[in-house]
């Protein structure tokens, strides 16, 4: 290899890394269901925003990732620079939910540009510098960097937001602008791992005929993961306003995001370890009974701490990134393993698009403590269910 050659591709690295920090720099995360209801939003319209964001995403995570296999990696990550901006600068204008709307679908094109082809461009970077041994270790290190990223900016992102919501949209834009150059700077490696190898149409085919028809076990246990997900993910918009109502100020909603981060983080870090000890039977009974437990606990005890509820929540997040991917490797071939890991994001965002419309009205038409009880309970029925058919089934 030409020391040019390698130089270039050694530099995507570290601009990879760079893209990764300043893509999440989210500092609205901590305060922006706020900004919706300073801005006219119910709860129910809010959830709807999210709905349509999680179908988007559906919809578009096959698509674009074709779009890179066939196009490349780099050109993707530059056109999700531009629709991540917009979006960005959508939100920072936006003063009605059809602005607001049109700014998730934006953010939407974005994100699903970058899912895929980012891990397919540093794979086949390592691979041109017969350095792929390596990728567990920077990929990790750049799932390191994002979540480090992700905890400064909450901190941030509440000081400006206690001086105004909208301030930390316009504070996001010149990090979003900066992934454009950064992107069009990187170098095109060549085509070691496709994305898609036969056009996404025939990857639907086989999602369908293999996860849902052939293997019974995976067709529930991906149901299961869906469920779990989507109540565990349906907490995060009613976090703000239930912040508000135990009487926690804003300056301080960062640093609880930032703790969500790293209870998170700690919890993927050792989740074998705990997954060892309790089995897969107990592992997966232990998600739903939390997330469940943690939303009863917030609706019936309100006080300044009763923030510290939700980590029951986060350390679900972090520990069934680890574990349920594991043990969907276990049920499935290796020739359409990627394949099915992202059905079952697909069939989470799913069932979290059809849940959190009604989660918003119960708010709305009833309270925000009654839609965390609605929530709780919900989740125990339908999840304890889930757990006899996977018993049934013979899954655990």
């Amino acid at each position: 290899m030409e020391s040019i050659e390698k130089k270039k591709l050694e530099s995507n690295i570290w601009k990879f890394y760079v893209f990764q920090i300043f893509r999440n720099f989210a500092f609205f995360l901590p305060i922006i269901v706020l900004f919706w209801q300073e801005n006219g939003l119910s709860m129910t319209e809010i959830m709807l925003l999210q709905s349509v964001f999680a179908l988007s995403n559906v919809l578009l995570e096959v698509p674009t990732g074709y779009f890179a296999d066939v196009f490349g990696r780099k050109k993707s990550l530059v056109y999700s620079g531009f629709f991540l901006f917009f979006a960005g600068a959508a939100y920072a204008v936006g003063m009605k939910f059809y602005h607001f709307l049109i700014a998730e679908v934006l953010w939407a094109f974005g994100l699903s540009l970058i899912s895929g082809s980012d891990s397919a461009l540093m794979y086949d970077t390592l691979k041109d510098l017969k350095r792929e041994n390596e990728y567990k270790k920077i990929w990790g290190h750049s799932v390191f960097l994002s979540l480090t990223a992700i905890a400064g900016a909450n901190i941030l992102g509440g000081f400006i937001g206690k001086i105004d919501f909208r301030w930390t949209f316009y504070a996001m834009l010149p990090f979003l602008a900066l992934l454009i150059p950064l992107s069009l700077s990187m170098h095109e490696p060549k085509r070691h791992k496709l994305i898609f190898q036969r056009g996404y149409l025939w990857e639907l085919f086989k999602i369908i005929k293999y996860s849902l028809i052939q293997n019974k076990k995976l067709r529930w246990f991906m149901l299961y993961a869906g469920i779990a997900y989507a109540f565990n993910q349906s907490a995060l918009w009613f976090y703000q306003p239930y912040f508000s109502l135990s009487g926690l100020d804003i300056v301080h909603f960062g640093f609880v995001f930032a703790s969500f981060q790293v209870v998170a983080a700690i919890t993927s870090k050792y989740s074998y370890k705990i997954e060892e000890k309790l089995g897969e039977k107990y592992s997966l009974s232990m998600l739903i009974v939390l997330i469940g437990v943690s939303y009863l606990l917030m609706s019936n005890f309100v006080y300044l701490f009763s923030f510290t509820f939700a980590f029951l929540h986060q350390f679900v997040r972090g520990f069934s990134k680890v574990v349920i991917t594991d043990y969907i490797n276990k049920l499935t071939k290796s020739e359409i393993r990627a394949t099915i890991l992202s059905a079952k994001n697909m069939i989470g965002q799913l069932i979290y698009s059809i849940i959190i419309p009604f989660a918003g009205w119960i708010a709305d038409a009833y309270s925000l403590l009654q839609a965390l009880t609605v929530l709780g309970i919900t989740t125990l029925v339908i999840g304890g269910i889930m757990l006899l058919v996977l018993h049934k089934s013979k899954v655990v």
